[in-house]
């Protein structure tokens, strides 16, 4: 694997996209998802969602949070996506005495980004993205370790919303054209919601540790591997594994329950 040294482009419009209302609803602050521009204050009688409800909901954000529609990696890029170039940080070598000098290579990029909503919705990111290059047993290049935490401050006359990302993976070619992927690794996500004359914030988030997942990044399909999540809301959490069974299909154990999910859709199928 070579890497690619692209022009150098924006690194913040690359990796931080929009951190905004979507984020509230998949990761399930609430029941039913409203505007956190609303006058109205969050309700105190939100009921905790069903297995049958979370696992669908669960599957939707799996599959954004994996293709970097909250922020950071996209898995779907494969290997070859990562540019030195592309990182406005400094780039650090390893020391370590390889004949590869990119082995062990690592670029880190500020993030520190500002942008409106109309007049009135004010929207800040900021956090820190990191890549280190990893190398075979024959000092080949074979894929990378990504390492990013971005917040997003969206502020409008109501309410002060944070959207918090993680992600460390560790993504591996598993061929030679790099169609196919290995991935293990983490992703959490993490919302909060104040709302002004309120001092309790609506809290709410998901975390997810991957195992073992093997993708095929031209079909953006997760062919195999498992995850355990943790969702959470205000009111309520819930725990459950994931099984991946290829052609965007998932099981979802919750409570001994069975799932069989479609990842794309969030629709349950037999």
């Amino acid at each position: 694997m070579e890497p690619k040294f692209y022009k150098k482009q924006n690194v913040i419009k690359s990796y931080t996209k929009p951190l905004v209302l979507i984020i509230a609803c998949m990761l399930l602050v609430y029941t039913s998802c409203r505007k956190d521009s609303s006058s109205s204050k969050p309700s105190t009688t939100t009921q905790p969602p069903s297995n049958e409800a979370l696992s669908s909901q669960i599957a939707v954000n799996l599959s954004k949070s994996l293709a970097g529609s909250f922020g950071g990696v996209n898995l779907n890029d494969g290997v070859d996506s990562v540019s030195v170039a592309d990182h406005l940080g400094p780039h650090h070598a390893c020391g370590c005495g390889s004949s590869n000098p990119l082995c062990g290579f690592f670029t880190d990029s500020l993030v520190n980004y500002n942008t409106t909503e109309g007049d009135s919705v004010k929207i800040h990111t900021g956090g820190e993205l990191k890549f280190y290059f990893n190398c075979d047993a024959n000092n080949k290049l074979s894929g990378y370790t990504a390492n990013d935490s971005l917040s997003t401050f969206r502020t409008n006359a109501t309410s002060v919303s944070e959207y918090r990302v993680e992600q460390f993976y560790t993504i591996k070619a598993l061929d030679n054209d790099h169609q196919f992927i290995g991935v293990n690794g983490s992703n959490n996500l993490i919302t909060t919601v104040t709302y002004n004359g309120n001092h309790t914030p609506v809290v709410g988030g998901v975390f997810y540790e991957f195992t073992d997942l093997s993708i095929d990044v031209i079909n953006k399909d997760i062919l195999s591997g498992t995850a355990v999540f943790h969702a959470y809301g205000s009111n309520w959490s819930a725990q459950g594994s994931i099984t991946f069974l290829g052609n965007h299909m998932a099981d979802f154990t919750i409570k001994n329950q069975l799932y069989h999910v479609n990842l794309l859709t969030g629709k349950m199928t037999q």
